[in-house]
This record gives C-alpha cells, sequence and structure tokens, in this order.
C-alpha cells in the first residue's frame, strides 16, 4: 500500500510540473513590496519634483528563481496619472514640476509582470506653496567618508544642511538611483552603503525640505570604485 501511494505521488508530481523549479508560484510568492520616495515634500510651485519608486520582491526566494521585478511604475496624485517610470534594478523614477499649490497625496503602482503581481506603495503627503511665500532657502553640501573603495566595499556618506534647524529626510542617490533615505539629525545625515558599482560613480544628497525650509541638492561627489 505504502509503495502504490508513493507511486501515485510522484505522478502526480509529473503530471502537475514537468520541473518544480519551473513551476511559478509553487514553491515561492509573486507578491511585491512597493516604497516611493519623492525628492522633496516641501516645495515651492514650478519645482521639479522627482518621485522614486523602489520595488522588490516579497519572497526573496522569487528573486533567486525569477529575478527582480521588471516592468513600470505608474505614479498618482490622487486619481491624477502623472506619469509612467521604467523599472531598472528594482527602482523606476519620473520628476514633475505640475503640482499644484496645497496638500498632495502620491503614490506609485507597479503595473505587474508574468512573474510578478500588482502593488501599489503607502502614500506620501507632498505640499507645494506658492512662489511668493517664505520658505527659508537651504544648501546640501556632501561629503564621503573615501573617493576610492574596492568593490563590494563600504563608503559612508555625510550631508549636512545648511540650517541645524532644519526636519525631514535625505535622499542620497548615485545618479538618478536612490541608494536610500535617512532622517536629518542636527543638520546632518549619514548613510553607509556598499551597493555602488564598479567605475565611477557620482553621488549627491537631497535635503527633502519641510514646513520652513526649502529643498536643496548638494554638489556631485565622485566615489571610484574598483
Amino acid at each position: 500500500m505504502r509503495s502504490w501511494i508513493r507511486a501515485a505521488a510522484a505522478l502526480a508530481v509529473t503530471v502537475g510540473c514537468v520541473s518544480l523549479t519551473g513551476c511559478s508560484g509553487f514553491f515561492f510568492g509573486t507578491g511585491v513590496t512597493v516604497a516611493l520616495t519623492p525628492s522633496a515634500t516641501n516645495a515651492t510651485y514650478g519645482t521639479s519634483i522627482t518621485l522614486t519608486a523602489t520595488v522588490n520582491a516579497a519572497d526573496a526566494a522569487a528573486v533567486t528563481a525569477q529575478g527582480v521585478p521588471t516592468g513600470s511604475v505608474d505614479f498618482y496624485d490622487g486619481s491624477t496619472d502623472l506619469g509612467t517610470g521604467t523599472l531598472s534594478s528594482g527602482t523606476a523614477s519620473l520628476a514633475v514640476t505640475t503640482l499644484a499649490v496645497g496638500t498632495h497625496t502620491v503614490y506609485a503602482v507597479f503595473d505587474g509582470s508574468s512573474a510578478y503581481n500588482q502593488g501599489t506603495s503607502p502614500s506620501k503627503t507632498i505640499t507645494i506653496t506658492s512662489s511668493s511665500s517664505s520658505l527659508t532657502s537651504t544648501t546640501t553640501s556632501l561629503t564621503v567618508s573615501s573617493s576610492s573603495i574596492a568593490s563590494g566595499g563600504s563608503v559612508t556618506m555625510t550631508a549636512t544642511v545648511s540650517s541645524s534647524a532644519a526636519s525631514g529626510s535625505v535622499n542620497f542617490y548615485n545618479g538618478t538611483t536612490l541608494l536610500g533615505s535617512q532622517t536629518l539629525v542636527s543638520g546632518s545625515a549619514s548613510l553607509t552603503t556598499t551597493a555602488l558599482p564598479t567605475g565611477s560613480d557620482s553621488v549627491t544628497a537631497t535635503y527633502e525640505g519641510d514646513s520652513t525650509y526649502a529643498s536643496s541638492t548638494s554638489s556631485a561627489v565622485t566615489v571610484t570604485v574598483n
């Protein structure tokens, strides 16, 4: 009897899928997590704000079997479609200058693919004030712990905002690729990363701004990865 059960089970597996590792979703989930990071949360009208969406597989096993999510991300302001970005290495970006004066609830929607399901990010609030408003301007500077590192090595990037009273977050970028976001404390924020690719990388830091202080972006700093 036991040998018959084992044979039946083996037949069911064979009929159901020739190769179990090829059965999409059999051993892993196909859901995703979507995060949205705006380059500024407070800005004056007409300011260019970059919306960056990061899409990750919810199940790490799916990445091994199917790779990182690919496809398109739609960015929304409420029910208004702001535009679409294409995923590259799990991130997609869209620059917008059309947000009207007022408060906006923005979010990103991953359209899904043959390998992964659709997903939506939590929303972020962006406040746009008129060009005649009195947001205090800021400057942001960026320093790095080393301008030359070995491949796979770490580098710490430290952003300093001109006013220590400024609050909010600082986003760190390699070109247009978001490396991470850190909360500003006493005018500075730091991020340590090992994600810089081999070659000459141009990194920047963008202060998002708050209800009193305007956003600002540092000059680029070059880090060479050997």
